[in-house]
């Protein structure tokens, strides 16, 4: 019945603080690119995160809805750009003092903080001088990360970076992806020793992690499930769990031979350094099939038409949330897992009741719930969930026009309006007999 199982919610730095340039912080790359600094990507109507939902300023407001919605961990993570204003000076104090802050009325209101922190904002300085690629991240990622460790004590969980796989080649080209891959992995091994070393609580790392299936079940498709496997989820998992890397993945990624992705013996136990928990974002299954022609994965994604849509164009598939686990469970040692993101973009409108009725998002979350259900009863050490996203907010280029939030940001005025899902969330976590009910069957 998940009587024990942890129900949060989560959000990011830069999709809803805003304050962009208060109290000391400096540039991200993601001010960069909003303001046309940078021209790796256009967000769309030319927004910005100058504003987004300015939690900075309302963030006791957003924890009352936190208390109302009855989540027992809230996830979030620290703008880095706000802590370390230039290299290894961590020493911004007002923004050290805002997540204290922060903390501190989370802890107050019996709501458990998972701090994740980095999810994709690097400080335009060290983008400067060539960010991930530049081995010199490492050692002013273990700075960062010691100062917060060491400003927020009352954290008992801490997750050193979200969805690697998608930040590392959306921000660096073919020769330097290697030499990010690497450092990264070394980034969370030396966060990971800082923190057992001198703190007591738990760390890991949040990945997109996603379950590769054969559109047939032939030899060929297989060798497709196989590589892609490798290159999407196994390239993180067989190093940190395993401190090795997926057989011929230089070869699967095309790294020409100097920068082959390799670690020596030291490199691999910093970066198998045991973590406490594994955070998984699930958001949809990959399903493919041999292709011959298309070295050197000789895959082709294929989409379903039997699956849902969102309003992001992404499959709908419940049961891989349980997939994924099951994963965990039998090639990797079933550790402890929190699914850290999990939501659907839905194309939210106010009707003649003035309220939100987000019945997909209500049906998204009782299915992938009823699928948490299932990889528990089934052995897997599956600990809680976190929906993506308490609000809506900037989300990355196609800026405020998509919407996962619990709640519905009116951004003119920053009202904030409590959707159906949100109720229907709040029962499900408050209300054990409408919990058992709901979440027993599976359709």
């Amino acid at each position: 019945m998940l009587d024990n199982f942890i129900f949060g919610t989560a959000t990011s730095a830069y999709q809803i603080e805003g304050a962009w340039n208060e109290d000391g912080k400096c540039p991200s790359i993601w001010d960069k690119i909003s303001h046309k600094e940078d021209k790796r990507f256009r967000v769309q109507g030319n927004h910005t995160g100058n504003i987004a939902c300015d939690h900075y300023h309302r963030w006791k407001e957003d924890i009352h809805i936190l208390k109302t919605l009855g989540v027992k961990a809230y996830r979030f993570s620290i703008s880095w750009s706000r802590i370390c204003t230039q290299e290894c000076m961590c020493s911004n104090l007002k923004g050290i003092q805002f997540y204290q802050d922060l903390v501190g009325e989370l802890k107050n209101n019996n709501i458990e903080p998972f701090v994740t922190l980095y999810h994709w904002d690097l400080p335009a300085w060290l983008d400067d001088i060539g960010g991930w690629a530049n081995k010199k991240s490492i050692d002013y990622f273990k700075c960062y990360a010691e100062t917060m460790f060491n400003a927020l004590p009352e954290v008992k969980y801490w997750m050193t970076f979200n969805e690697p796989a998608v930040f590392i080649p959306n921000f660096w080209g073919h020769n330097n992806k290697s030499k990010a891959i690497k450092n990264v992995l070394l980034a969370h091994g030396t966060a990971v020793e800082a923190y057992h070393k001198n703190h007591d609580g738990n760390i890991g790392i949040a990945l997109n992690l996603m379950p590769i299936l054969p559109n047939e079940q032939s030899t060929n498709d297989e060798i497709a499930v196989l590589n892609l496997d490798k290159v999407h989820n196994r390239i993180w998992l067989d190093p940190i769990f395993k401190g090795e890397l997926p057989k011929d993945i230089n070869e699967l990624y095309s790294f020409k031979k100097k920068d082959y992705l390799k670690f020596s013996k030291d490199e691999s136990e910093i970066i198998s350094r045991k973590i406490d928990f594994l955070g998984i974002n699930y958001y949809t299954t990959s399903f493919v099939r041999y292709n011959k022609f298309n070295p050197p994965l000789y895959m082709e994604p294929v989409k379903k038409t039997i699956f849902e849509r969102d309003d992001m164009g992404i499959e709908i598939v419940p049961f891989g949330l349980w997939e994924i686990c099951r994963k965990m469970r039998d090639e990797y040692e079933n550790p402890p897992i929190y699914i850290t993101e999990n939501g659907r973009c839905c194309p939210d409108a106010f009707v003649h009741d003035s309220a939100i009725h987000d019945t997909e998002r209500i049906r998204y979350i009782k299915d992938h719930l009823r699928y948490c259900r299932v990889a528990v009863n089934e052995g897997c050490n599956l600990k809680g969930y976190f929906y993506w996203s308490l609000l809506d907010n900037f989300e990355w280029i196609f800026g405020y026009n998509k919407r996962f939030g619990l709640v519905y940001m009116f951004y003119p005025t920053q009202n904030r309006v409590c959707k159906d899902s949100f109720f229907y969330y709040q029962k499900i976590i408050n209300n054990a007999d409408f919990r058992e009910k709901e979440l027993k069957e599976l359709r």
